[in-house]
């Protein structure tokens, strides 16, 4: 390994030091201003950091002349070894994937009452946690009710008192129309 090689690899873990400081820094402050619980925050930071080790695996294996075929070679018998240790429930990634998301962008929050809008299988209670792989709502009569993240993340979701927050008209109404019945 020549001299310059061994600094683009202290520059790389130098860059993912920074990386990683600024990613838990980003996540520890959203999550403080949004008021949400230190266990989600960690697995956030946690997932993240992850990814964060996976991009730092691929640049030391390109600079080290590794190649990308190597590396594809080990990360394609890593994900084999988790896919048939998941059952190869792909559905799993998607719900860590939703619960980023859901971390990051969707306005509910732990304490809200919510309603998880699934045609006849509709759930809906006081959101108790938001987890990595599901989100538990406590119904009314006491019960724990899990919903996978990702299909909160498909399914339309009504926070508080179960009211849309506008109207949504099916027919839109003619100019004029409330004149004239208001005039009868």
């Amino acid at each position: 390994m020549s001299i310059n090689t061994f600094l683009l690899i202290v520059v790389a873990f130098a860059i993912f030091y920074v990386a990683q400081s600024k990613v838990n820094t980003l996540v520890l402050n959203y999550g403080a201003a949004r008021n949400i619980a230190k266990t989600r925050i960690h697995y956030v930071s946690w997932v993240l950091r992850s990814a964060l080790v996976l991009i730092l695996a691929l640049v030391v294996s390109l600079i080290s002349d590794l190649g990308f075929n190597d590396f594809g070679v080990f990360l394609s018998s890593v994900f084999a070894v988790i896919g048939v240790a998941l059952f190869a429930q792909w559905s799993i990634l998607s719900n860590v994937t939703a619960s980023i998301i859901v971390f990051f962008f969707f306005p509910y929050r732990v304490g809200n009452q919510v309603k998880i809008l699934d045609g006849d299988n509709s759930v809906e209670g006081r959101l108790e946690e938001i987890t990595l792989f599901h989100v538990i709502l406590l119904a009314e009569n006491g019960s724990k009710l899990t919903f996978p993240n990702a299909m909160v993340f498909q399914k339309a979701v009504v926070i508080g008192e179960h009211q849309p927050t506008r109207a949504v008209d099916s027919k839109p109404k003619a100019q004029g129309y409330e004149e004239e019945v208001s005039g009868e």
